[in-house]
This record gives C-alpha cells, sequence and structure tokens, in this order.
C-alpha cells in the first residue's frame, strides 16, 4: 500500500501520478508565501551556495527538494538529503536515482530505486512572447510542420515537445556529460495515448547515433504539463526507449 502523505506546509495539491517506473509526485507552491524557515519546517537544508540567493530561487530549491525527500521516504530511503553536484545537478542517495523540476509555482519529482537514468520536466502553459520565443528557438522546422498540422490547442504542444526536451536532456546528460540543445531532438509524430517520441538529429554520444528514437511518458493538465522518462542504467542503450 503507498503511504498516506504527511501533512505539509506551503505545499498544496500534492499528489502521486500514476507511474510504473518509480514515485512520480506534483505540487504546487506559492513563491510569495515562502518564508525561510519553511526549509527546517520541511526537513530540508539550505545549501550554503544559496544563503544569499533571491527569495524566488530558494522557494523553487525547496519545493523541489520537499517533494524529492517525500518520494524518497515513500520509496524507502533512509538518507534523504540530495546536495547539489559540481555540475549543479542533484547528487541522488546511494541506490536511488531521480529528477527535479519547477516552473512558476508547480514542482514535480521523480524518484526510482536503483541506479538508472532519469528525467522529469514541468511546464506551466505557454502562451504570448514565451511561446512565440519556444516556438523560434525551442522548435525546430519538422516540430513546427508536425504541431500546426496536429490541431491542439494554441501552445499545448508547443509546451509538451519543449518539456519533453528538456526531459531528455536530463535523462542522457549523465551518459552525454555535456549540454546539447533543442535541435538535437525532434519531433517524431503526434504525441497519443499518453507518449511523445523524440529522435536524436544528431550524434550525441556513440551509443546514442542520430536519429535514435526516446518514447517519453506525459500528462497534459489545464495549466501545466509534466513529462518523464527512466532507463535502466546496465542497458539504457541496448535498444531504442519504449521498445519491448
Amino acid at each position: 500500500m503507498t503511504p498516506a502523505f504527511p501533512p505539509l506546509p506551503w505545499l498544496t495539491g500534492l499528489v502521486a501520478l500514476p507511474c510504473a517506473e518509480g514515485r512520480l509526485l506534483h505540487a504546487r507552491f506559492d513563491p510569495e508565501g515562502f518564508e525561510p524557515s519553511l526549509f527546517a519546517a520541511l526537513g530540508v537544508a539550505l545549501p550554503d551556495s544559496l544563503h544569499s540567493a533571491l527569495p524566488k530561487r530558494q522557494a523553487e530549491f525547496l519545493a523541489g527538494r520537499a517533494l524529492a525527500r517525500l518520494a524518497l521516504l515513500q520509496s524507502g530511503a533512509t538518507q534523504t538529503h540530495i546536495p547539489i553536484g559540481s555540475d549543479r545537478a542533484p547528487v541522488w542517495p546511494p541506490g536511488f536515482s531521480g529528477s527535479l523540476s519547477h516552473a512558476r509555482g508547480h514542482a514535480a519529482c521523480l524518484v526510482r530505486q536503483g541506479p538508472a537514468l532519469v528525467g522529469a520536466d514541468v511546464e506551466t502553459l505557454l502562451q504570448g512572447n514565451a511561446l512565440r520565443a519556444v516556438r523560434q528557438l525551442s522548435c525546430t522546422a519538422s516540430d513546427r510542420a508536425l504541431i500546426d498540422a496536429a490541431g491542439w490547442p494554441e501552445g499545448a504542444l508547443e509546451t509538451l515537445v519543449f518539456s519533453a526536451k528538456e526531459t531528455l536532456f536530463k535523462l542522457l546528460y549523465p551518459v552525454v556529460r555535456r549540454h546539447f540543445g533543442f535541435a538535437a531532438a525532434r519531433l517524431v509524430a503526434p504525441p497519443e495515448a499518453g507518449l511523445i517520441t523524440l529522435a536524436l538529429t544528431e550524434t550525441l554520444h556513440p551509443d546514442l547515433p542520430q536519429g535514435r528514437p526516446f518514447a517519453l511518458h506525459f500528462r497534459l493538465c489545464e495549466d501545466h504539463v509534466l513529462s518523464w522518462a527512466t532507463l535502466p542504467a546496465t542497458s539504457a542503450f541496448a535498444k531504442p526507449a519504449g521498445s519491448g
């Protein structure tokens, strides 16, 4: 049986989403309602590197780490501290892998037991200038053609493609070990049945050749979108993600 959520301050709408790969949590938080005392209340340590950070940055960090702490506890972890690594990525406790994300009052976390590649992202639905910028800078020409032909509500598919590419970056970064841009992947076909497939447009690693497809899960909600994916670390590149 899944452990019940304990009462938590500040985080609202906390929900565990269906996810066969691990523990996937989403919650909302109010940056304007942030107070430094919430770190102690939520059992999260404020790292030295963020002591002088703006309250907004501290709030985002706290929301993500608080969700991750809960996901770890409910996955059986005894250690829940997640330091910031030298490459700015979270350092997960031994025996666990995960991914964190936050965007405009939304936070999400996916935790999986054992060594694995994990990516998760949450985005609020794009509109206005932000939507136009993402279409131009984050979507390839073929992405835009598929988006325009799909007939989704304005901004919904652009947001999903943007989120999926962020998830793919987090998923593959531990192998590639360098930053790569949005143009490194393209949308293969209109998403359906909760899956969106991206294919690499360039070779990122000997085991990540141009054309390699990756199927990622997604959940489209009224004002935000979630995307996530995992791969076993020991067989991550033995076959395309999403295959049997």
